[in-house]
């Protein structure tokens, strides 16, 4: 048996994929013929409203339409502290930092990494002729790749 047609006033919030939000949690879907680009944000409808088994609510015509009352004026700003760009305190802590030397371990992960950065560009692939070709190209970029990383 089908729920009573009632005619409620809303004020929707936000448009969405398949109906409008007209509170915090509370969805509308709209039924054909009207869809959810015929609604828009802040603005206070009076709808039709029908309610499925479930009790969802579906908007099933627009009854009438009027604006919601602008919002008052914002208050005006706070205005910003200037704060610097970069903490140079900090930042000469780090770059007078002397580099320390690596174990071996860190050194092994330092040249997994490049070695499968390389092995992945396809760009290399384009370099080389045949597989040994491949992995001497793959080699060096993985090598060039370290030294970059130590400098």
């Amino acid at each position: 048996m089908p729920q009573p047609t009632v005619v409620e006033s809303i004020t929707v919030l936000q448009v969405g994929k398949y109906g409008v939000r007209v509170d915090e949690k509370t969805w509308y879907g709209v039924n054909e013929p009207l869809t959810p680009s015929h609604f828009s944000p802040s603005t206070t409808y009076k709808v039709s409203i029908s309610t499925s088994k479930t009790g969802k609510k579906y908007i099933k015509e627009v009854v009438g339409v009027s604006e919601a009352p602008a919002p008052a004026a914002a208050p005006a700003a706070a205005p910003a502290v200037a704060t610097p760009a970069v903490d140079t305190e900090r930042a000469q802590h780090y770059t007078q930092e002397p580099k320390k030397a690596l174990d071996a371990k860190d050194i092994r992960i330092q040249r997994q990494g490049c070695w499968q950065a390389a092995i992945q560009s396809p760009a290399l692939t384009t370099w080389a002729v045949n597989v040994d070709e491949y992995l001497a190209v793959v080699r060096k970029a993985a090598d060039m790749g370290v030294k970059y990383v130590n400098e």
